[in-house]
C-alpha cells in the first residue's frame, strides 16, 4: 500500500470555516448586546384628543375625549398659516398667556376627560391652513396631529 497523501487545501478549508464561525458568533453576540442593552423610554400616555374650529369667533378647541390625564410639559402647538403658537399645559393652567385657556373643572392641575384647551387666534384664520399638534416631550411622541382647515393654495 502506498502512503496516504493529505491535501494542504483541506486544512485551510477547516481553518477558514472555524474562523468564519468565530466571526459570525462574535458579531451575533455584539448585536445581541447592543439590542438588549438599549434602554426604552416610558410609553406615551394613551389619550383621545379632538380638535375643532369655531370659524365665526376664530377660536380653536382641543378637547380631551378620554384616556390618561395630561399635565406638565405637554405642548400644545397651533399653526395658522406660517404663524406658530406653542404653550405647555402648566403655562395654560396658570393663565400666563391670555390667548390660551383651559378650564380645570376638578382643580387638579391636569388636563382631564371633558376639559378643553381653548386658543383664541390673534390672526384671521379664513383661508389659512390650520394644524394642531399635542406633543409629549418626555416620551418624544406626538399625541395629536390634525389639520383642521386646508388653506388656499
Amino acid at each position: 500500500m502506498r502512503g496516504t497523501r493529505y491535501s494542504k487545501q483541506a486544512v485551510s478549508e477547516v481553518i477558514g470555516v472555524v474562523l468564519m464561525l468565530g466571526i459570525t458568533i462574535t458579531l451575533f453576540a455584539l448585536l445581541n448586546y447592543s439590542v438588549f442593552s438599549f434602554s426604552f423610554d416610558a410609553a406615551p400616555p394613551a389619550v383621545n384628543l379632538i380638535g375643532t374650529i369655531d370659524k365665526t369667533n376664530e377660536v380653536i378647541y382641543v378637547e380631551h375625549n378620554g384616556g390618561a390625564s395630561l399635565e406638565g410639559n405637554i405642548k400644545v402647538i397651533v399653526e395658522i398659516g406660517s404663524d406658530v403658537y406653542e404653550n405647555t399645559i402648566n403655562d395654560i393652567l396658570t393663565g400666563m398667556d391670555i390667548k390660551w385657556e383651559l378650564t380645570d373643572v376638578n382643580s387638579d392641575s391636569k388636563w382631564n376627560f371633558a376639559e378643553t384647551v381653548r386658543f383664541e387666534s390673534p390672526v384671521a384664520i379664513a383661508g389659512k391652513n390650520i394644524q394642531v399638534k399635542v406633543v409629549d416631550p418626555a416620551a418624544n411622541m406626538i399625541l395629536l396631529s390634525v389639520v383642521l382647515q386646508q388653506g388656499v393654495v
